[in-house]
């Protein structure tokens, strides 16, 4: 099947490392390294046998420009810790928005709660001041004064309760 898809190339089996590398120059004339550090290209070594952790192991390749396997490896361990960074700080993100996401779930479950609860109010406080103004006009003392009464009423509870 794969011979079918990519006709008689053998591209595809190539290791997809040495793909990082491929518009590399390799310009050897070069006596110093535009590196930030200055001191040398590469990547930053320390697993090295004989250098110290401070200096850099040279990535370059050889006459035909292949690369060692080593240095393949050694890329190739460094993307790998570098996702598995990622990786976490994905996952953290996702951990975070799953949480925003039931917070907002519960407070629109709390407002839909609330809004039910002020309309019940309403409607109750609707049909008290109905009936109140009913018996007002019953017995022929206006609501301001049944007002002022029961604002009274509760002034003297508050009292009583406070001292």
């Amino acid at each position: 099947m794969a011979s079918s898809r990519f006709g008689a190339s053998n591209l595809h089996n190539r290791d997809p490392r040495s793909a990082l590398f491929d518009s590399y120059t390799g310009d050897r004339n070069r006596t110093q390294s535009s590196s930030p550090s200055g001191r040398g290209h590469g990547y930053g070594g320390g697993g090295s046998p004989g250098l110290s952790a401070g200096t850099f192991r040279s990535a370059t390749p050889n006459s035909k420009g292949q690369y060692s396997e080593a240095d393949l490896s050694e890329l190739e361990s460094q993307n790998d810790g570098h996702l598995e960074g990622i990786g976490a700080k994905v996952k953290m993100l996702k951990n975070l928005t799953v949480a925003i996401g039931d917070e907002i779930r519960d407070s629109s479950a709390l407002a839909e709660k609330m809004n039910d609860s002020f309309d019940n109010t309403r409607t109750r406080l609707r049909g008290t001041m109905k009936r109140m103004l009913r018996m007002a006009e019953r017995t022929g003392v206006g609501w301001r004064v049944w007002l002022g009464f029961i604002a009274a009423v509760v002034l003297l509870f508050w009292y009583v309760w406070l001292f």
